[in-house]
């Protein structure tokens, strides 16, 4: 140590020249200007993925259980269609969660056809999926004790809404609607989430006369905000509309419905054409005809709410093994939000940019690094009688290359720790950037219907956390170069030179 304090005395000057001076400088400005954007752009990236996340997984939820092959191919399911308990008609699982377990009744019903599979047995006990399911699930509350969930369906009906708003000044007026075919989502009421994604009702707004008045028979169901941005209304009444297929005809049905509300349907493929209704209305469409999702997507399930989307992995994992063990993994597919088809791309594409970016920021900072390189030459050109000296009184090669070393060190951090701060203070005056990007564009820098009605200007953990490793560190090889250099000098050619 005592070496590295006369070396320290020697080699670093009260007075450097001029261009040892500028371009340590340029270095640090540099440096910290890469240090700055890429704190920046990473805290706001991760911020906006977090957003949309959270937008995914309030509607869909973070785990999704959803039936397989094997599900609708087993006797269980099967044999509602022959069993007079089930209404010779096939039971969602929010009905068959209700229902008796093996409706069948051999005294009463229909022979089950000889190509069907044989029932499932464990321990000599009928097993029922849906409910092991849902046993199963209760009892991860133990591990897991903020964990919610509930059925879920999807079917689709023609929906039509009148856009005279019951007004008694267009009592002469020709009726005229609103057509859209929608996609209906069972209301999930056990959905920790949903009230943020319920958009305020008008303050003017008189919302139980408006709901109730003349229209007790009506369901009530919310709407996508974009519905209410083209001018519906809380109170608007209309219909769903879809085919009933009978024996020998097929005939049109109607629901009369009243809009109750609007909401954020997030980052949905189908958002703005997705409604949330009452189960009732689920179930009586979907007892009258089969429903398919355009983008794959399963139309009856179970959805699992978790406070931290980060451990719905754990989650997932925890219930594969407890449905392994109760011998119903067969019937069910667990999958999380990162493995959902309208977000695998959303996800990936995330992924993607910040791993570009990072590298992109690692290209940057070797450039910036280089001139780190330039100025210990610089320094080591100028200190070169300074080194012979302190290697005859002693010095080893190793001290004379960690002060080399520790220079370029210092300068790494000394940059990283500018760059944080000004990136810091950026992010808390966020706002007044992205004014200042739209004012030179001439229109918003960011559309608000993907990044919301601000940026996130959050720090984030990892940027900080990269910055402060990766900067000293390349920062360090950078200078490794000159101190070799100063390292292999010969004490006795310099002190023969001419001064």
């Amino acid at each position: 140590m005592f070496e590295l304090f006369i070396a320290l005395k020697y080699l670093i000057p009260k007075k450097r020249s001029l261009s040892t001076a500028l371009i340590s400088l340029i270095s640090v400005i540099v440096i910290s200007l890469v240090v700055w954007l890429v704190i920046v752009f990473l805290s706001v990236t991760t911020g906006i993925e977090k957003n949309w996340l959270d937008k995914l997984t309030s509607l869909n939820a973070p785990i999704r259980i959803t039936p397989t092959k094997e599900y609708f191919s087993s006797y269980y399911y099967l044999v509602d269609a022959v069993a007079s308990k089930s209404g010779y008609t096939h039971k969602t699982i929010g009905e068959k969660r209700l229902s008796v377990s093996n409706p069948y009744d051999p005294s009463v019903d229909m022979e089950c056809p000889t190509s069907w599979p044989q029932p499932d047995y464990q321990n000599n006990n009928f097993i029922d999926p849906v409910k092991t399911a849902f046993s199963i699930l209760q009892a991860q509350k133990a591990k897991f004790a903020d964990l919610k969930f509930q059925d879920y369906e999807v079917s689709s009906a023609l929906m039509r809404i009148s856009l005279l708003h019951n007004s008694s000044s267009h009592f002469n007026e020709k009726p005229s609607f609103l057509t859209q075919m929608s996609y209906l989502l069972s209301l999930n009421d056990q959905n920790p989430k949903l009230s943020k994604l319920m958009l305020p009702a008008p303050k003017d707004l008189n919302l139980q006369n408006a709901l109730h008045k003349n229209q007790a028979d009506h369901e009530p169901v919310y709407l996508p905000k974009n519905f209410q941005e083209n001018g519906i209304k809380v109170g608007d009444v209309g219909y769903f509309s879809y085919a009933y297929i009978s024996a020998t005809s097929t005939q049109e049905q109607k629901i009369p419905i009243v809009i109750a509300g609007f909401y954020d349907p997030g980052v949905m493929p189908i958002g703005n054409k997705c409604i949330l209704v009452p189960f009732n209305i689920t179930r009586t469409i979907s007892a009258s005809m089969a429903t398919f999702s355009f983008d794959g997507t399963p139309t009856n399930g179970i959805y699992v709410w978790t406070k931290d989307i980060a451990n719905a992995s754990l989650v997932k994992e925890s219930l594969q093994k407890a449905f392994m063990e109760a011998g119903i993994a067969k019937y069910w597919k667990i999958s999380t939000y990162k493995e959902y088809e309208f977000a695998k791309d959303l996800l990936q594409q995330f992924q993607s940019d910040k791993l570009l970016f990072s590298l992109i920021a690692i290209i940057i900072l070797l450039v910036a690094c280089s001139n780190v390189i330039s100025m210990l030459v610089l320094l080591v050109n100028d200190k070169k009688r300074e080194i012979a000296v302190l290697q005859a009184m002693g010095a080893s090669s190793k001290s004379i290359a960690f002060i080399f070393g520790f220079c370029g060190f210092f300068l790494g951090t000394l940059s990283s720790l500018i760059g944080i701060g000004a990136a810091i203070f950026t992010l808390r005056h966020l706002d007044i950037l992205v004014k200042f990007l739209s004012l030179i564009q001439g229109h918003e820098a960011f559309n608000a219907n993907f990044f919301g009605s601000s940026l996130p200007n959050q720090l984030s953990f990892e940027a900080l956390l990269f910055v402060i490793i990766v900067t000293p560190l390349i920062s360090l090889i950078a200078a490794l170069v000159p101190a070799m250099k100063a390292a292999k000098l010969h004490p006795s050619n310099i002190l023969r030179s001419n001064p």
